[in-house]
């Protein structure tokens, strides 16, 4: 059976694209889609992916507060949640890892780096 991958991102060309990388890549893996945090949110409680990808600038609400109340439930705390922003200061990586995330990913993305690092979290 597929692992569920949770995307949050509110851009559609971005969604799209990693649709296009996670279907071409050969990984066995459902993208589950969210369009902004409270989304990402109620479709990580329902759904349990084995990972979450999370923008963290979106609208209704942003990926810092998403993460912020993943990480404070039980159900939800042990998945893994990779930041995918356009933020690269330094600043902005010790923030989101202080928050949660296992990594902070810079956009724009390497396809092949990308699908790596997915794989690195769920054991394929």
């Amino acid at each position: 059976m597929a692992k569920q991958i949770l995307l949050a991102e509110d851009d559609e060309d971005s969604r799209d694209l990693m649709v296009f990388v996670v279907e071409r890549s050969g990984l066995d893996a459902q993208l589950l889609l969210a369009e902004n945090g409270q989304e990402a949110v109620d479709i990580a409680r329902a759904k349990m992916p084995v990972l979450i990808l999370m923008d963290m600038q979106m609208p209704v609400m942003d990926g810092f507060t998403a993460v912020k109340i993943l990480k404070a439930d039980p159900a939800t705390q042990e998945i893994p949640i990779i930041a995918f922003t356009a933020q690269a200061r330094v600043e902005d990586k010790e923030i989101t890892r202080s928050i949660g995330c296992v990594e902070h990913y810079t956009k724009p993305m390497d396809p092949e780096e990308l699908i790596n690092l997915i794989r690195r979290y769920i054991g394929v």
